[in-house]
């Protein structure tokens, strides 16, 4: 026997039963690995642009046809009490990217003067699926108010498709947004009118009871529900193509629109047209053990867009951050009964371009309360972009030549400092019910629970973004170091719910403080509270010299509304004066009420204002103070960037 021969075979024949032992190991290995990132559900968002429930049958009886998304519904759930958390475009996407309330991590003002950064740890929601093995695609709309965390796309373009995943089996979540539906495809010229006729009769429209009903408006809310039929048809291809690809039973599709809209007083506005969105979900056979519905079904538990990301989270069986506000509605662990539970949905509106405002809504069951800040601006304040649109014209037209009446005035009115609806009885909410004592209960409750809410978060807005924009670098932890001293700028503000007889002697001290924000929350109650206030007016006066040139603003403000003195020349002094465009932008806000809005107007001449500081914000009011807005209608249909 040659033993020299047999020690190779020897050796080979130990290392072949080595690997023989360590094989089902190494399969076991490959199965979890394959199993973390096929073994999961897919998920696509269809997302139609400034649409809210009132233009889709499927949600509201005078809406359009919308038979795939319909279709959707059928094989899923329709969810009846969907909010977008904010009613513009940047600030709603900011949340649903983070799964975050916005004035707690200072992403409420569209549009952005100065990226916010997210608080440390937490990441954009696809992030957190791209670590779990999705491909992560988004066509293409991002717009965010905060900078993006790392990976948070595979692909972010208008060519982004999952279907560019690096494996066949590879789980995606796609993101595909659409114009087609937005605001911009209402920015129509009159001989667009004259010369294109729309395929729903305006005749059979029914009009928000706010609205004059007008031939523009008709014309308008037709040409409306034909947008949502061009989204329908998007909708029904987005599914035809993942049942080609043979991956419609085994993905989620979500449709939504991003906020509400699109005629006025729709998008950039506070009430149930700004924030109640179509949500439906088409569940796969492959994952409805994950949902505990029947198909077609309709769900009455409210959800708002923080909640979504949560959402896709829990599908694909990741842990929701614990910075996110947001809480699933579907996947494993999340019964329906709960779901169903759920009846509150917070709203915030702050800027809208070049528009400011402060005001927050707490829709309870049917109820909705909204709370203003600066209840002395009218809904119909001048913004360049809405008063493109024809029936925005229109209608302030009407509004200046006396041809308004009942509802159709408040759009041109100062508000009440707080409004209370049924959304019931009363869907396009144009009855305050906060002052009918029949709902005296309901309104302290939905009152108390909003007050908690904003000292809880705690909400930023409570200081102007002049202040804000230098805090950006950490909106969160600014927020935590002066939440004490927010919870005293909500108490002042507060005072405006109080008659004034008790609330006088408070704001008079706070009037004279020294820390500049009790000054600032005070003169700012004040304006709220308006001509009731006019005896704190020559308290308020050694403001107008205040070291702080925002507290100097809202003096003048207040001064102005108990016509003390003209307030135009100390605001044209701030934008000139100041190098903050933030700062201009805010007088110049003013400036434009007075002169538009307020009873008798204080008119200003435009060749006074040399700004130093510059800016969009700066650049529109100027433009509009000169009669040279930079807004006009056009026959063509151009995509708008808003």
């Amino acid at each position: 026997m040659n033993t020299t021969s047999s020690k190779p075979v020897a050796l080979w024949t130990a290392i072949f039963a080595a690997i023989l032992a360590f094989f089902p190991m190494l399969m076991e290995g490959a199965s979890a690995a394959e199993q973390s990132t096929s073994n999961r559900p897919n998920v696509v968002w269809i997302v139609s642009e400034d649409n809210s429930i009132h233009y889709l049958r499927h949600f509201f009886a005078d809406g359009a046809a919308a038979p795939n998304i319909e279709a959707l519904a059928a094989h899923g759930l329709t969810f009846d009490h969907a909010f977008s958390n904010a009613p513009v475009c940047s600030v709603a996407r900011s949340t649903l990217a983070t799964g975050c309330l916005a004035p707690r991590i200072g992403t409420q003002f569209h549009r952005r003067h100065t990226l916010a950064t997210l608080p440390p740890g937490l990441r954009m929601f696809p992030a957190y699926l791209r670590d779990a093995g999705y491909y992560t695609s988004n066509n293409s709309k991002t717009d965010y108010n905060a900078t993006p965390s790392d990976g948070v796309w595979d692909e972010s373009s208008n060519s982004a498709t999952w279907r560019k995943r690096k494996a066949p089996g590879q789980p995606f979540f796609h993101m595909e947004s659409h114009g087609q539906s937005h605001e911009s495809s209402l920015h129509f010229s009159r001989q667009v009118i004259e010369n294109e006729k729309t395929t729903t009769d305006p005749a059979s429209v029914k009009l928000a009871e706010y609205f004059p009903d007008t031939p523009t408006f008709r014309y308008t809310h037709a040409r409306y529900h034909d947008r949502m039929t061009v989204i329908d048809e998007i909708v029904g291809n987005t599914v035809a193509r993942l049942k080609e690809d043979g991956l419609l039973e085994d993905t989620f599709v979500f449709y939504f629109g991003d906020h509400g809209g699109v005629l006025p007083r729709g998008k950039g506005y506070i009430y149930e047209s700004g924030l109640h969105v179509p949500l439906v979900v088409r569940v796969p056979e492959k994952w409805k053990h994950l949902v505990d519905r029947r198909n077609g079904s309709r769900a009455q538990g409210f959800v708002s867009f923080i909640d979504f990301g949560p959402t896709v989270l829990n599908l694909a069986g990741i842990k929701v951050p614990e910075q996110m506000d947001g809480v699933p509605f579907l996947g494993e662990g999340i019964a329906a009964s709960e779901v169903e539970s759920r009846d509150e949905s917070f709203g915030y509106a702050d800027r809208f371009d070049e528009k400011y405002e402060f005001i927050r809504s707490l829709r309870k069951g049917k109820y909705q309360y909204i709370r203003y800040f600066q209840p002395f601006l009218p809904d119909g304040l001048q913004n360049n972009y809405r008063y493109r649109m024809l029936a925005f014209t229109e209608w302030r037209e009407l509004f200046q030549a006396g041809k308004l009446s009942g509802p159709q005035l408040q759009f041109f009115q100062g508000k009440p400092v707080e409004q209370l609806f049924d959304t019931q009885a009363d869907p396009h909410e144009v009855n305050n019910l906060a002052g009918d004592p029949q709902y005296v209960d309901v309104l302290k409750d939905l009152r108390g629970r909003l007050a908690t809410q904003l000292r809880e978060l705690p909400d930023l807005s409570f200081y102007p973004e002049s202040e804000l924009i230098g805090n950006m670098h950490d909106p969160v932890g600014f927020g935590q170091e002066h939440k004490a001293n927010i919870a005293r700028m909500a108490d002042i503000a507060d005072l405006t719910l109080l008659p004034f007889s008790e609330a006088k002697l408070k704001l008079a001290a706070a009037l004279k403080s020294e820390d500049v924000w009790l000054r600032y929350s005070a003169a700012m109650a004040c304006s709220a509270i308006g001509k009731d206030a006019a005896s704190l007016a020559p308290v308020a006066m050694p403001l107008l010299k205040d070291e702080s040139l925002v507290v100097r603003i809202r003096a003048a403000e207040f001064v102005g509304l108990t016509s003390t003195l003209d307030p135009q020349p100390i605001l044209v002094r701030i934008v000139n004066e100041t190098s903050n465009p933030v700062e201009a932008a805010e007088a110049l806000n003013s400036i434009v009420y007075f002169r538009d809005c307020h009873q008798p107007p204080y008119p200003i001449d435009a060749s006074s204002l040399h700004p130093k500081s510059s800016g969009d914000s700066v650049t529109r009011r100027i433009a509009y103070l000169n009669g040279k807005s930079d807004e006009k209608p056009s026959p063509k249909k151009k995509r708008g960037k808003q």
